[in-house]
């Protein structure tokens, strides 16, 4: 879904339709949502740190830039942390 941005974007610039890129990030948002419920992403205790607790670090972090550029876009501020 993150891969779909640039085209979201494009096509609410080029039919002048703004609602899209918001209808995205809300959707985005659940999407994450969901996995954040879903899937343990930082390890627990006295846990090591695998390469999928970093994968999915990683995936937060890439989620939270898409729908901060979103909201960028749309001229809402976005808070830091939650």
């Amino acid at each position: 879904m993150l891969a779909e941005f640039p085209r979201v974007v494009q096509g609410a610039a080029e039919m002048r339709e703004p609602h899209r890129v918001a209808r995205y990030a809300e959707e985005l948002a659940g999407v994450y949502h969901r996995f954040y419920n879903d899937c343990r992403v930082l390890p627990l205790g006295d846990e090591k740190a695998t390469e999928l607790n970093s994968a999915r670090a990683t995936l937060c972090l890439a989620t939270a830039q898409v729908i901060s550029n979103a909201l960028d876009l749309l001229g809402v501020s976005a808070p830091e942390k939650m």
